[in-house]
């Protein structure tokens, strides 16, 4: 019986070298020949792929070549050999993204090197890149101030950094959302201790000295006139009035003088147009009625 599985290879999209690569596992795990191994990709590569293979190897049959050379006819086609100018170029374009962690960028850095055939000199390379393209200003400064730090050191102490930020981060977060929410708690106990009798906060209107005190403004006994609720509301009045009437100033009717008069009551604006032929014009800049005022 055979050990694992080797699914039919995904021309389209699929990707060859790592497909060979589970191959040749498939290959040691199951101890199969070296003559057996062409007859085995044969029978697993599926039949997109092997007409894929007949139509590279033509005037050749696919049985007659040697698995190797299999394998390179379709290596050749379906991933040809990129330019090492044109991936190191890439290489070294390549930036931290916003949201994307080390580790992730570092994982990215790694499958980019693969055509750059840096060789050698492949973790000198992966290290330059990777500090360079760091998108946080203070790791990529703390790893310059390190002497000769090496590729892996300068991995490890990266993530340590990046670790740290991220959790100053959810702490400060935390803190900040404790000192609105204790502001917020604070601000809604002094509006509930706010004397509606003085409007001084620390005692209620039971226990105020002005409770007894008639107010200036209304005449009615019990506050004071800084907190006179007729007082507000004859201010939002005359607000919402002043507005509209000069709003309206810029919306005179074109067919005619507008004669209107105007009344308020219910808190509802009523008309009347009595321009000769005109048709009905709202007139809020005429003539209005307001409550009485009393004073004391």
């Amino acid at each position: 019986m055979s050990v694992g599985k080797v699914r039919d290879f995904d021309i389209k999209n699929g990707n060859w070298s790592a497909y060979v690569d589970r191959l040749e596992m498939y290959f040691v795990a199951n101890k199969i020949a070296e003559d057996l191994k062409l007859p085995t990709l044969i029978a697993l590569i599926g039949e997109p792929a092997y007409e894929l293979l007949s139509t590279l190897a033509s005037p050749r049959k696919p049985s007659t070549l040697k698995y190797k050379e299999a394998v390179e006819l379709l290596q050749a086609h379906l991933q040809p050999k990129p330019s090492i100018l044109a991936e190191r170029y890439r290489f070294r374009q390549r930036r931290q993204s916003a949201g994307e962690t080390i580790a992730d960028y570092v994982a990215d850095l790694k499958k980019m090197s693969r055509y750059c055939e840096f060789k050698i000199n492949l973790e000198e390379n992966l290290r330059d890149q990777f500090v360079c393209g760091l998108r946080s200003e203070y790791i990529r400064q703390r790893l310059f101030a390190e002497d000769n730090i090496d590729y892996q050191k300068a991995l490890v102490l990266a993530n340590t950094l990046e670790a740290a930020e991220r959790d100053a981060g959810a702490v400060e977060g935390t803190q900040e959302q404790t000192t609105s929410r204790e502001l917020s708690e604070r601000i809604h106990k002094l509006e509930l201790n706010k004397c509606s009798a003085c409007g001084v906060n620390g005692h209620g209107a039971h226990n105020c000295r002005y409770k007894e005190f008639e107010c200036s403004y209304c005449g009615q006994p019990g506050h004071l006139r800084r907190v006179c609720r007729k007082k507000e509301f004859d201010r939002r009045i005359k607000s919402t009035i002043s507005n509209r009437g000069n709003n309206g100033a810029r919306g005179r009717s074109r067919r005619g003088r507008v004669i209107g008069s105007s009344a308020y009551g219910a808190g509802v604006w009523r008309s009347g147009n009595m321009a000769r032929g005109g048709a009905a014009t709202l007139a809020p800049h005429a003539a209005t009625t307001l409550p009485t005022r009393r004073t004391g």
